[in-house]
């Protein structure tokens, strides 16, 4: 019964723990990740053609969508430079994506207009990289003229701007990204009317508007990612590292039902004399046999029953206190949620494992 208590709190614990990582790390991903991303199937960058316009704004399901060019250049502040992503995007990202999440200082300007000086919005990464100060000292942009012909002279394009405001977004691009207008990024990359991907907001369920456009992208040359292929890496990475420990936990859980089982037939056969006292007076071998059967799942039951209870209990002390913290450079609580569908999934896998193991053979 202990052995079912301490299996049934610590996969409870385990799955809390996952799904606060979860909704801790993928949080990010989904205020600076698009519902769905229009990419090339082949390349870069693309055209966006009026078949491709009509089709995005003639659909229920798009509440709106963003055009973006993106691509590596050196980024200089100062006396300090590095090389960083740079996005350029037009006024409809208001639109498609939770702006006001991501801004941590600043404001939202945002020029769209050619010919004024540029705003720009720099990740919490690269403010820190560049030693960003509070003066009126401008970002400069640098990049190779991709169409410069002469190598031992190479050319580079600029843009000078205006840092407007300091922005979080995902993990993998908070470190060095600067989020300008579209047309800054068009100058610098000189590319007139290409674009790397088009960012869509959907009404209803992403899934559903990204089958419905499958085939009319892909006779464009296109395809749309939902958030999870957008960053397949990191789902994969966590997903396996997740079903990997409860993989462990239930195989433990097993090897406890078999203990459980060798303990009852360690007490079927000191009562043998017992049964035969009773065989004797009329009762019927398969009666003998349901009797340990229900000992077991009496044990088992009540053992994840506790297990179930007193991790709840632990999970909701952590979430109200935040006694457990992570061993970082800034300390911060450890992160659980728990779920409801956890709890029952725990107890099926429990008595589950108990049924498999212990019933039949019990019978048999």
């Amino acid at each position: 019964m202990a052995g079912f208590a301490i299996g049934a709190l610590a996969l409870i614990v385990l799955l809390s723990s996952l799904k606060g990582f979860e909704d801790s790390i993928f949080g990010d991903y989904q205020r600076s990740s698009p519902d769905l991303k229009i990419v090339p199937i082949e390349g870069k960058v693309f055209s966006p053609e009026t078949k491709l316009i009509t089709l995005l704004s003639d659909n229920k399901n798009i509440v709106a969508f963003s055009q973006c060019l993106e691509d590596k250049a050196i980024i200089k502040y100062g006396d300090q430079q590095v090389v960083g992503l740079v996005k350029g995007m037009d006024s409809a990202l208001f639109k498609v994506y939770a702006v006001d999440s991501w801004i941590m200082a600043g404001g939202k300007e945002f020029n769209i207009e050619e010919g004024v000086t540029a705003n720009a919005w720099l990740s919490e990464g690269l403010v820190y990289t560049l030693n960003v100060s509070a003066n009126e000292q401008q970002l400069e942009l640098l990049t190779p003229d991709r169409e410069g012909s002469n190598l031992a002279q190479t050319t580079l394009n600029q843009e000078v701007m205006r840092i407007s405001s300091m922005v979080h977004l995902s993990s993998e691009e908070n470190e060095r990204t600067v989020i300008v207008p579209l047309w800054v990024t068009r100058s610098l990359f000189a590319r007139e009317t290409e674009i790397s991907h088009i960012a869509v907001k959907t009404k209803g369920d992403p899934f559903a508007v990204q089958k419905d456009l499958k085939e009319r992208l892909k006779a464009l040359g296109l395809r749309a990612l939902n958030r999870q292929e957008q960053n397949e890496t990191m789902f994969k990475m966590f997903n396996t590292e997740k079903w990997f420990s409860f993989a462990l936990l239930v195989f433990i859980l097993l090897l406890i039902s078999f203990n459980l089982y060798g303990a009852l037939r360690m007490m079927k056969i000191d009562k043998k004399e017992d049964l035969y006292i009773l065989s004797a007076m009329g009762l019927e071998p398969r009666k003998v046999n349901r009797i340990f059967r229900w000992e077991a799942l009496f044990v088992s039951g009540l053992g994840t029953f506790i297990g179930l209870f007193l991790g709840i209990i632990l999970i909701l002390i952590q979430q109200r206190f935040g006694i457990i913290t992570t061993q970082a450079t800034f300390e911060m609580v450890y992160p659980v949620s728990l779920r409801l569908s956890d709890v029952f999934m725990v107890g099926f896998i429990c008595i589950g494992i108990t049924a498999f193991s212990l019933v039949g053979r019990s019978a048999a």
